[in-house]
């Protein structure tokens, strides 16, 4: 199942929460439904880390990892967006892993700085 990211947000900008919870919403339908989501990003011209942790971090508290990297494809992104989204990946797994250490290594970073 093809999902064009531009469709559901009617923009090209890809940058709050709220524009990444009703991505997050059609993903992890089909999601439930196993079906295989390739999720496309063509014609986002801006996105950050804020609309990716809600509509694809999220998902990694409700399906583990080998569920995600089967069944979630990625496709049409920026080279610099697949940066970021893999980031928000990496963060999504540490944290939904372990929160409270997660946390405990939040505060102790910048209470080091």
């Amino acid at each position: 199942m093809e999902i064009k990211v531009r469709d559901i947000i009617n923009s090209d900008t890809a940058l709050a929460p709220s524009t990444g919870d009703p991505v997050h919403n059609v993903i992890k339908d089909a999601l439930m439904s196993k079906h295989v989501v390739e999720l496309d990003f063509s014609g986002i011209e801006v996105m950050t880390t804020a609309f990716l942790n809600a509509a694809i971090g999220k998902l990694y508290s409700e399906f583990d990892s080998a569920y995600l990297n089967s069944y979630l494809k990625i496709g049409s992104i920026a080279t610099t967006d697949l940066t970021l989204l893999l980031k928000v990946i990496k963060t999504a797994k540490n944290y939904f892993a372990n929160p409270d250490s997660f946390n405990e290594g939040v505060r102790s970073h910048f209470e080091n700085e």
